[in-house]
């Protein structure tokens, strides 16, 4: 199995269970961007996963944001951590934008 295969299991997993430690969500979170560095590697059949897990995300992300609220501040970890840019990083901002606007903005 390759690393972007184990990455992506891994996220299509953590999007299933939005009720544990914001710290997981958090490690979700820099899955998703270690799925992000890689993305030209994956298979049409991966990206396809990868964009439902995605939406999974989105509508789960005000439980994610709760979650991840009580152990840290986005906006901190933006500012001080190795989080990458990426829309994923922004679920604070995410849970208050209509998600039609964003069906399809996922940066496989």
């Amino acid at each position: 199995m390759t690393e972007p295969e184990m990455w992506l299991t891994q996220y299509e997993t953590d999007v299933r269970f939005p009720d544990v430690s914001g710290f997981e969500h958090l490690d979700m979170l820099l899955t998703r961007s270690r799925i992000f560095v890689a993305r030209k590697s994956l298979t049409p059949e991966q990206k396809e996963r990868l964009a439902e897990a995605d939406q999974q995300l989105l509508a789960g992300a005000e439980t994610f944001l709760h979650a991840i609220a009580a152990v840290a501040s986005l906006t901190e970890w933006r500012v001080n951590s190795a989080a990458s840019p990426e829309e994923w990083w922004y679920l604070d901002v995410l849970v208050n934008v209509p998600q039609a606007m964003m069906v399809g903005g996922s940066n496989a």
